[in-house]
């Protein structure tokens, strides 16, 4: 949204403040252009202006302040604050507005803010989210099926957060598998939540569940040592979601909660603690992240949105292929590393992995580099990566292979220009193992 239409709605924040409500103070015109915000977002996504009628009545029947603290303390998160990113006003969230002034609102509203706009973050930043799964009684016929299952609702036909979360799950999050007081396995969405009926091997402990439900398939990967929670709780503790959270502070199972959002300290905390019982369950895990390309591949080629011509170009993309070598190799020559420029011994890898980018991104010649096979393995995989000016960066873990390859030599690889440094700079902080 440009800035004469961000100034008007802060002139009319300040007149609707005062006229209905009597308000002056900042915060309590913020928390107004809060609501006119939001209701952009609506007006760009039905193409007429709908009010935010379940907002203003909050604010008319409690007062600004007060209908604020009830909208930001609720167990829902409010919905506004991913639909304000895409216009970019996330500032203009109520729990901006509340962690900006928290002498004006109540303790529990600034603690509750604060979460949901780490939690928010959390989402909008990273290439994945974490989930925990607590499932004693059906955790081995998961791990063994692939997957993991919930009822839409319980025999009584209320549901919960626990079930919900199923329908939120996507491609790439990684789930911490916890039962009988330790966690067992990480696992990989590699597609997303479907309609199932209950599995026959659920019907034993089906006793208080509806037969429908979800299904969202997993690749497991057991740990050879199993992590107990327990031992780690100064650690874990701090880091537990405030509502709905997958084990109490004691360290014992929260049963009551089937899939549980946790935040990416508490998931990585939880992956650095297994790497240290179990390295190769990390790196696995990682591996099979590529594998989850598939889903996305196939959403593709069922897309009507996206011509067919396009469709193969896309998918061709994804190894390397098509229009996309062909814009690569355009700019680039040969493999900065090794210096071979045979068209036939190179790689054309993608600098934002194709699962994250989008679908102009893929195509891109700029989000390319020639590559040799070996080369393109390690940066493909986040174990070297380059700075704008050409700096061979080399994780720790990786100098050995390196220097038994010959990649050690080449200290400098060229400058790259400005929209592949874009492209790089998402390598370096998102792929790259090292510091």
């Amino acid at each position: 949204m440009d800035a004469h239409k961000i100034e008007a709605l802060k002139l009319e924040a300040e007149r609707i403040a005062l006229e209905r409500f009597g308000a002056t103070s900042l915060p309590e015109i913020e928390s107004i252009l809060a609501v006119l915000s939001y209701e952009q977002t609506l007006l760009q996504k039905h193409g007429k202006r709908q009010p935010a009628a379940y907002t203003w009545r909050m604010l008319e029947k409690h007062g600004i302040v007060s209908g604020v603290e009830r909208v930001v303390t609720r167990e829902a998160e409010t919905q506004g604050y991913r639909a304000l990113v895409g216009l970019g006003l996330q500032n203009f969230a109520f729990e901006a507005v509340v962690v900006r002034h928290p002498d004006i609102f109540s303790p529990e509203a600034v603690e509750h803010s604060a979460s949901r706009l780490r939690d928010f973050e959390d989402t909008l930043t990273s290439r994945y989210k974490f989930w925990w799964v607590n499932h004693k009684q059906t955790h081995l016929d998961e791990y063994s099926g692939g997957y993991i299952w919930a009822p839409k609702t319980k025999k009584n036909g209320n549901s919960n957060e626990g079930y919900l979360n199923l329908t939120k799950a996507k491609v790439g999050d990684r789930i911490i598998s916890y039962a009988n007081g330790v966690i067992k396995s990480i696992g990989v969405v590699t597609h997303g939540h479907v309609d199932a009926p209950i599995p026959k091997t659920h019907w034993e402990a089906a006793e208080y569940w509806g037969s429908s439900g979800w299904q969202v398939s997993v690749e497991w990967m057991p740990l050879m040592t199993p992590l107990r929670p327990k031992h780690f709780l100064d650690q874990i503790a701090p880091l537990l979601p405030e509502k709905y959270s997958p084990i109490q502070k004691n360290g014992d199972g929260n049963q009551g909660i089937y899939l549980a959002s946790i935040s990416q300290d508490l998931g990585n905390l939880i992956l650095s603690l297994v790497c240290e019982v179990d390295p190769t369950a990390v790196q696995t895990v990682n591996e099979v992240e590529i594998e989850g390309e598939n889903a996305l591949q196939e959403q593709i080629l069922r897309s009507s949105d996206i011509p067919e011509t396009e469709k193969q170009q896309l998918v061709r993309s994804r190894i390397g292929q098509g229009i996309f070598r062909m814009r690569v190799a355009q700019q680039e020559k040969r493999c900065r590393l090794t210096g071979v420029d045979n068209l036939a011994f190179l790689v054309a890898s993608h600098i934002k992995p194709w699962r994250d980018s989008d679908n102009e991104e893929r195509l891109s010649g700029s989000n390319g580099l020639l590559l040799s096979p070996h080369v393109d393995k390690l940066f493909d995989r986040g174990w070297i990566s380059f700075s704008d000016d050409g700096r061979v960066l080399i994780s720790a873990q990786a100098k050995s292979v390196a220097q038994a390859w010959g990649l050690v030599g080449t200290s400098n690889v060229g400058a790259f220009d400005p929209v592949q440094r874009t492209f790089l700079k998402y390598h370096r902080e998102k792929i790259f193992k090292g510091a």
